[in-house]
């Protein structure tokens, strides 16, 4: 994927709407994102087949012991970073205009959503769809149960655990169970 100036402004947390010089090509790989999704989710793929379109959708070898199980959504795939051996579940959305990375032997529930995206509290400057984004990190070992939601600039600690529904706000430090909306820790581990 050609990368250009929208790339840099948006890795450095700037703000990129529709009259940012070079939105055109964000807008490209949006689409290509599209059609490799469209694949990945709708043939019927051996593994072996599924983790080739996944890794050309993603840009680069993943794992052969991961998992991505369909359907799966996400933003550019360009941006997401699988460690070994990570299980991602049914009906997941990864919206990854910032990188989202997740450590080796990750369970990712299903449904579960995970974002770096952020738009404007001002209604004027969202009338040009702008974006901005920050970057999430998930440890390894880490399991995140069904439904939960991780919002931007979220860093999950290793060997924590996300309880099902949650919604995480802020940083869960490592070895904890974190639970509600907002997800506060209730245990340590």
């Amino acid at each position: 994927m050609e990368r250009s100036s929208v790339w840099d402004l948006l890795r450095d947390g700037k703000t990129v709407g529709r009259d940012t010089p070079d939105h055109d090509v964000y807008d490209k790989a949006l689409t290509e994102c599209i059609n490799k999704r469209l694949v990945y989710n709708a043939l019927p793929l051996t593994p072996e087949e599924r983790t080739a379109v996944l890794s050309d959708l993603l840009g680069y070898q993943v794992d052969k012991n991961t998992k991505v199980v369909p359907p799966f959504h996400c933003d550019l795939g360009l941006n997401i970073k699988l460690g070994k051996n990570v299980l991602i579940n049914y009906d997941c959305i990864l919206l990854d205009t910032g990188e989202i990375f997740i450590g080796d032997n990750t369970l990712i529930g299903p449904g579960v959503k995970i974002v770096t995206a952020k738009h404007s509290l001002e209604a004027e400057k969202r009338k040009d769809w702008s974006v901005s984004c920050s970057p999430v990190k998930i440890e390894e070992d880490v399991w995140i149960g069904a439904g939960a939601i991780v919002l931007p600039g979220v860093t999950i600690g290793a060997r924590s655990v996300i309880g099902a529904g949650s919604v995480v706000t802020k940083d869960v430090p490592a070895d904890v169970v974190a639970v509600g909306n907002p997800a506060k820790v209730v245990r340590s581990l």
